[in-house]
């Protein structure tokens, strides 16, 4: 994974120059595919791509943020419904070029979500919701994060009803996967 660059990881907030990008990325059949119970409205992609630009965590609890690798763009984070009071987040992720998705490369993107997640904005626990139908994402947060729940034929799509997967993640939990994986020691 050397050529990924990999050590030269940085997360930002979302500018106007990401919106081509972005659009190329939610114009991919298999993220319109892994979209397609309507959960992201294709025909609003400005007004979506405004929203993600002038987020603020602190005033309507979202959050849009980039992940970048040698000045490559590889992902999106999306904090949703950030909850201060509880300190939990839903987190929504599109990881970008189609070859990233079955690669290290989404793993680097969860493991940056528990980055800003816990020790930026000092949340508690972090949601994902995948489709049963994504299954690259399914692969990469089983091994990253705990299945809480699947609720079963809860999303509709071209072919029936499928499951939606709900994963969680505890502060703890990020920090003693981090220590196992690097290790070394991480105050919480």
């Amino acid at each position: 994974m050397a050529k990924l660059g990999l050590d030269k990881i940085i997360v930002r907030r979302l500018v106007p120059e990401d919106r081509p990008l972005l659009r190329l990325w939610l114009n991919d059949p298999a993220v319109r595919q892994a979209l397609e119970d309507e959960t992201l409205d294709f025909s609003k992609i400005p007004e979506t791509m405004a929203l993600f630009e002038s987020s603020d965590p602190f005033c309507d609890g979202a959050l849009g943020l980039m992940v970048e690798v040698m000045g490559r763009p590889i992902g999106l984070i999306h904090f949703a419904w950030l909850n201060w009071i509880n300190r939990n987040a839903e987190v929504i992720v599109l990881v970008g070029p189609g070859e990233l998705r079955h690669s290290l490369g989404a793993a680097v993107v969860v493991e940056k979500i528990g980055h800003v997640a816990f020790r930026m904005l000092n949340l508690h626990k972090i949601y994902a919701f995948v489709y049963a139908s994504n299954q690259d994402a399914l692969s990469v947060f089983r091994k990253l994060m705990t299945e809480e729940a699947r609720l079963h034929n809860y999303v509709k799509s071209s072919q029936g009803y499928g499951n939606l997967h709900c994963f969680g993640l505890l502060a703890g939990e990020y920090f003693a996967a981090m220590e196992k994986i690097k290790g070394r020691h991480i105050c919480a």
